[in-house]
């Protein structure tokens, strides 16, 4: 049975969104509390929104991929490394949005395994076509919006260190600290593929798990 979960695009106008990521992590872990941290955040303009709209849009799609973290990787998008911080946000990406979760692991991990490191428009024209059989998502929304969604998933692979910058993409597979590699294990070994580990790959850190 084919896993079909909706594509949504609101990434459209928020993109990574890192340091306002990590921002409303912190005081969601103080607060306990997603209305709490709302007003808290909205009376201290933590965020330098100079818009109120600004400011509930990327706080609602923020929300909505924290709260597909589990409490281990909430801790250590908090309190971990900067570059631990970005692995829990690429995480909490590619949970919220089946599009972008689909391109990196049909796309560039199966580029990536295959030593193929340069990623093309053709790449994504392909996914595209391929998906659109299966997600009328795709074809019902307009050229304009088609548009969007190409420009914030390229950005949002740079901005999450899987592809490098401008129109050269290569393919660059993150290096996952111990710490990031336990909390992913822990909910779901399949979860690494976003990192683009192989199922190999997964099967050896498995053993190694059992092992130790």
């Amino acid at each position: 049975m084919v896993d079909k979960k909706k594509y949504i695009f609101s990434f459209t106008g928020a993109s990574a969104l890192i340091s306002e990521t990590m921002i409303i992590a912190e005081e969601f872990n103080r607060l306990k509390d997603w209305k709490d941290v709302q007003k808290s955040l909205l009376e201290n303009n933590s965020l330098n929104k100079v818009k109120q709209s600004t400011f509930k849009r990327e706080f609602s799609e923020i929300k909505k991929r924290l709260s597909l973290l589990t409490q281990d990787q909430l801790q250590l998008l908090v309190k971990g490394s900067f570059d631990e911080s970005k692995s829990m946000i690429l995480l909490s990406l590619s949970k919220t949005y089946a599009f972008l979760n689909d391109f990196i692991i049909e796309v560039l991990r199966n580029k990536y395994i295959l030593y193929d490191k340069e990623l093309s428009e053709i790449d994504y024209n392909r996914f595209i076509a391929s998906k659109s059989l299966l997600h009328s998502e795709l074809t019902e929304i307009s050229d304009v919006t088609a548009k969007k969604v190409k420009q914030v998933i390229f950005k949002l692979l740079h901005q999450t260190g899987l592809i490098t910058k401008a129109n050269n993409w290569t393919i660059l597979k993150p290096i996952l600290s111990n710490e990031s590699l336990k909390v992913i294990i822990k909910e779901n070994p399949k979860l690494l593929s976003a990192f683009l580990y192989s199922n190999e790959e997964i099967k050896d850190l498995l053993k190694k798990e059992i092992n130790a």
